[in-house]
């Protein structure tokens, strides 16, 4: 970490999928898929997203109104 960065926030499948308004269910089927926001997996089943990951994912999810 640099000295005037902020420390990484990671979130659970579930903080994250709250975060997102979706299920766990919803991002544990995208992770299968390769689709969604990235993640990193701690062991056979900890599964771990960074918010600022989340946050730039759906950023690049928004599509302008025809």
């Amino acid at each position: 970490m640099t000295p005037n960065s902020e420390p990484t926030t990671w979130m659970t499948r579930k903080e994250a999928a709250l975060h997102m308004r979706l299920s766990p269910a919803t991002l544990a089927n995208w992770a299968s898929l390769d689709y969604g926001p990235a993640f990193t997996r701690i062991g056979r089943g900890r599964v771990l997203y960074q918010m600022a990951d989340i946050e730039s994912w759906m950023a690049l999810q928004t599509r302008p109104a025809v």
